[in-house]
């Protein structure tokens, strides 16, 4: 086998394959040479083949479902083996906990400082890409330069559009652009008013519980479920109304869009996660809404049910702002003559960090997206003590 060098080696048990996969695809799509053996080892001793490649590479990739470690008693497993290697040579190790999984009470001879890495939670497929951006936050490799691939890309677009003329080359590319920020501006602003909405819920909810507490008798009681359900309706009739006027908007681009894109590093695949991760975040405050509906149905006051609700309306404003972050590093990207409606809507997201400049990189939104990510998790901590 000739060989050849790999960032990060991704190790997994077979009942995790597709998550994997789907891990070791987005790394490679973000400039990073993984190994991931179904696709990548060729015909040759297959045991030793992966070792080498572990002491090759900087980062240890481990994917954790239910039940990973169970089978790492045995000295033989391929997990364990896999593991020890990474461990023996001081390779950057990060667990990526799926769900079901958790650590086990008695660990493997040698493994027992694997829950003192650095670990990801990828429990929720909703929320998967921020699991992946929290990922690369924590690797030691750093992905390659587009700069050649840029170059080759910018060639390519001149020589596809060599018949029509430079005038309107650039025109292409001044619609092409223009139409993606005004697209993903649009839908930023739309975000905005379900965060205004998210806001008054949680005001709503707070008011609430204060109202409950200090309720004497059944009259009052009643009195704070009217005014909660009042609230969650209007959000309710709010969101179904955005729903209806501004749907998720959508990237479809033909091939001559499509170097354009490249040339500028927008990929397919992010403006595709933007149109996702927009109908998720409508989803969720809707899901919010229901559990609303349901706890006054039933009179489940419950702490558990308070904190639950609480921590479900907080980590969606985080989420929000994350996403509004993720959308300035795709502004960013584009020249500026596309960021017109960006200019003229935001000045109205008081939602949001709107101090935030876009002439950052790329790394330092993907930053302030990971310390969103990081203040959801604390409460969810700070919840379970």
């Amino acid at each position: 086998m000739e060989k050849e060098n790999y960032d990060i080696f991704v190790s997994y048990r077979r009942t995790s394959y597709d998550t994997a996969n789907l891990i070791a695809v987005k790394l490679r799509h973000a400039g990073y040479k993984v190994f991931f053996d179904v696709d990548t080892l060729t015909a040759g001793k297959f045991n030793e083949q992966l070792l080498e490649v572990i002491k090759g590479c900087k980062d240890f990739v481990l994917v954790l479902p239910e039940g990973a470690l169970d089978r790492c008693h045995d000295e033989g497993d391929w997990i364990r083996r896999e593991v020890m290697c990474a461990i023996e040579n001081n390779k950057n190790i990060i667990p990526v906990m799926l769900d079901g999984f958790s650590w086990p009470k008695e660990f493997p001879q040698g493994m027992e400082e694997l829950p003192n890495y650095q670990a990801v939670a990828a429990v929720n497929r909703e929320y998967f890409d921020m699991s992946i951006q929290r990922l690369q936050s924590y690797l030691k490799s750093k992905p390659q330069s587009q700069w050649g691939k840029k170059i080759a890309i910018a060639l390519a677009v001149l020589l596809v559009l060599t018949g029509i003329g430079f005038g309107v080359v650039w025109h292409i590319v001044d619609v092409t652009c223009e139409s993606i920020g005004t697209r993903e501006s649009a839908g930023m602003n739309t975000m905005s008013l379900v965060e205004s909405d998210r806001r008054d819920l949680q005001e709503a909810l707070s008011a609430f519980y204060s109202a409950m507490d200090e309720a004497k008798d059944e009259q009052q009681r009643k009195k704070a479920e009217k005014a909660l359900l009042k609230a969650n309706d209007a959000v309710k009739k709010n969101l179904a109304s955005y729903r209806k006027a501004f749907p998720a908007p959508e990237f479809k681009f033909n091939s001559v869009e499509s170097y354009i894109l490249a040339y500028y590093n927008i990929k397919q695949e992010e403006l595709n996660a933007y149109t996702i991760t927009y109908e998720n975040l409508y989803d969720t405050l809707e899901g919010i809404c229901r559990s609303v509906d349901e706890m006054v149905k039933e009179g489940a006051y419950t702490p558990i049910e308070q904190t639950q609700l609480n921590l479900n309306i907080s980590c969606l404003g985080h989420f929000l702002n994350s996403f509004y972050y993720g959308y300035l590093g795709e502004m960013s990207l584009l020249p500026k003559s596309a960021r017109k409606a960006h200019f003229g809507l935001a000045r109205k997201w008081i939602q949001f960090p709107n101090g935030t400049p876009l002439d950052l990189s790329q790394e330092e939104y993907e930053g302030f997206q990971m310390k969103e990510m990081a203040m959801c998790e604390e409460e969810i901590n700070n919840s379970q003590k």
